[in-house]
């Protein structure tokens, strides 16, 4: 049970990783992957149960026996692989939809995680004290989860950190032969072909590659210049010279004297400041791989400096994942607000369409306006190459005052720009839609993209998803204790993509922590096993995970040992609930708690958090448990 454990929470945590990649920073994926790994563990878990509980003598090993390790590897490179190569499958660039993404998830989370179940199942119904092995598989959970953590920080690739994973299921096997050859040969050829598998998901030859803190980078040349791409989306490149220029140049020409600047993530705006003599510039990288000797690397949220700036450089891009929306909230710009003179200017500039804005851009547009708009008292845009965003409490004037010689700007980007276009790329947008913590824009713009372009396939995956709660709410028992663990589990769902979400939107290193937020949740759940009783336990499980989730969305930039506090927090409650039903099943109680968090993760990151925010989500969570804890204690009288 625990060498099952440790792999699933490592595998779970690697997975994720390859899927972010794949699907490009998608977190409204996020819910999706996390609920296909449960209802499949709990489809599993049901299996494995009911099948023990059919033998006679109780003592049948089923896949629990010799067989369950070399299941386990293999199912476990398999699905590696099958993530890999499902980009092959698609035009490059392409953005899948909602249901491609759950065939992808389907394939490769498929076996791994109901073989993975069926060993659980198995196990809980063999046990004596099945809460103490209950106890072990989240102890190995939290190991797990621990382990990926270290080779993270040790820059490790995914197929070595599965590997490592691997491992202690291969020692299982222990002298026979026959079980250990395929898992030494499964392992050894994820190994041999992890450089042409991470080929799989490029189209164009890839020279690099590093797993940085906020994505799967990588490095590709064409001719003379080079691009890099973080989880296949164009980071920076040497091609964008001109939009470069109208970045630096436009809004340098707005304070003359300037003397300090400061440029959060440097797209090629130090080779542009370089021009200006005198000027006194820092850099802020919040990727280490992209840091240089005179950058630093460090939160901008938390970044306190001596003196304040007369600018400040976004150099973010377009804001297409919660990781790169956090610079563009409210709270953001009152923080770079903060770290500004009186009349500095915050600037970024993003390569909108030049002619013509699709509705997702005109909404995206409009949110940046409104939002800069809430903080500052001056909003102007300079639609050129692209469109560069100024705000400030000082004066802007549309004068281009531009003091340096230029490639770009001065020959062809100013004499082309009209009035027409001017004012058009001021006007006030008819949408006031403030960008926040509680509700980032890319979420909201990333539903209506799917609903948008993925109609047909959002209706199959809302029919899937009913499927497949009416088949759960068939299958699993109709007893007070599988109400309490199932409304639990989809409160503890929603409530963990929420805090990742928060997470993601404020820190945008979610890829490399992702395994740190499971250890503090595996470690609920090991130190929830330990409790004995826990009267009134839904109530709880609702005021705790609607309050702390709340208290997380509104507070600006919470500090980052919250989010795990909190995490383990939810898992003693979740743990604690589990355990302390004596009367129970606790095979079937588990999978009641997985088709329950399966439930809340699909809805909250597809619809919930996306349309109406986290708040009004943590007062349904807090809501839903309060109504849970009234029908137990009406049901108990």
């Amino acid at each position: 049970m625990f060498c099952a454990g440790l792999s699933s929470a490592a595998l779970q945590s690697v997975y994720f990783r390859e899927y972010l990649s794949v699907f490009s920073g998608n977190e409204l994926s996020i819910g999706m992957i996390l609920s296909v790994w449960l209802v499949c563990t709990g489809a599993g878990t049901m299996l494995g149960s009911r099948f023990a509980d059919r033998k006679n003598d109780g003592r049948s090993p089923g896949m629990s026996g010799a067989a369950a390790p070399v299941a386990l590897v293999l199912s476990a490179v398999a699905g590696l692989l099958a993530i890999r190569a499902s980009r092959l499958l698609f035009l490059p660039g392409e953005l899948l939809g909602p249901l491609q993404m759950l065939l992808v998830l389907a394939a490769s989370e498929l076996p791994f995680t109901l073989a993975y179940g069926f060993v659980l199942g198995s196990l809980f119904s063999r046990a004596d004290t099945p809460s103490k092995l209950y106890g072990w598989d989240n102890a190995g959970d939290f190991l797990g989860a621990l382990l990926v953590y270290a080779c993270v920080l040790a820059y490790l690739r995914n197929a070595i950190i599965a590997a490592v994973a691997l491992a202690p299921l291969v020692v299982l096997c222990g002298r026979r032969v026959r079980w250990a050859a395929p898992c030494v040969a499964a392992v050894a050829a994820l190994l041999a072909l992890d450089h042409a598998s991470v080929q799989w998901k490029y189209s164009v030859p890839v020279h690099r590659i590093v797993y940085g803190h906020e994505g799967e980078i990588v490095a590709i040349g064409t001719g003379a210049d080079t691009t890099f791409l973080q989880n296949g989306v164009v980071y920076k490149s040497t091609m964008q010279k001109p939009l470069l220029e109208q970045a630096v140049d436009i809004p340098l020409g707005e304070r003359p004297q300037a003397g300090r600047a400061l440029v959060i993530i440097d797209r090629g705006h130090m080779a542009e400041l370089a021009k200006y003599p005198g000027l006194d510039v820092e850099v802020i990288e919040t990727e280490p791989a992209f840091a240089s000797a005179t950058s630093r690397v460090v939160s901008p949220e938390t970044f306190r400096p001596e003196k304040p700036y007369d600018m400040v450089f976004i150099g973010s891009g377009i804001p297409r994942s919660a990781a790169s929306n956090r610079f563009y909230t409210r709270s953001f710009f009152l923080r770079m607000k903060s770290i500004m003179t009186d009349s500095g200017i915050v600037t970024f500039s993003l390569p909108f369409s030049e002619n013509y804005l699709s509705p997702s851009e005109l909404r995206l547009y409009g949110a940046l306006q409104t939002t800069l708009a809430a903080v500052f008292r001056n909003v102007l845009v300079f639609p050129g190459e692209g469109y560069t965003f100024m705000a400030s409490n000082g004066p802007l004037n549309r004068s281009w005052n531009v003091r340096v010689k230029t490639d770009y700007l001065v020959p062809s980007t100013i004499p082309a720009l009209s009035d027409d276009r001017m004012e058009s790329a001021n006007r006030k947008p008819a949408v006031a839609y403030v960008n926040s913590q509680n509700r980032p824009i890319t979420l909201f713009l990333g539903i209506r993209t799917w609903v948008e372009l993925f109609g047909g396939g959002m209706i199959v995956v809302g029919a899937l998803f009913v499927l497949a709660c009416a088949l759960a709410l068939w299958v699993l028992p109709k007893t007070r204790a599988a109400l309490s663990v199932g409304t639990s589990g989809l409160a503890l769902g929603a409530y963990s993509v929420c805090l990742l979400l928060i997470y993601q939107s404020t820190y945008g290193a979610l890829y490399s922590r992702v395994s740190l937020l499971l250890v503090a949740l595996a470690a609920g759940f090991a130190l929830g096993a330990l409790v004995k009783k826990f009267p009134l336990s839904d109530a709880a499980v609702g005021l705790y995970c609607g309050g702390t989730l709340a208290l997380l969305a509104v507070v600006p930039s919470p500090p980052a040992m919250l989010f795990y506090a909190l995490h383990a927090g939810a898992g003693v409650l979740g743990g604690a609930q589990i355990v302390s039903r004596k009367n129970a099943g606790l095979g079937e109680l588990f999978a009641a708690d997985l088709f329950g968090g399966a439930a809340g993760m699909a809805l909250c990151s597809t619809v919930l958090a996306p349309l109406v925010g986290i708040v009004p989500v943590a007062a349904g969570i807090g809501v839903v448990k309060i109504i849970a804890e009234l029908a137990a204690v009406k049901r108990a009288a």
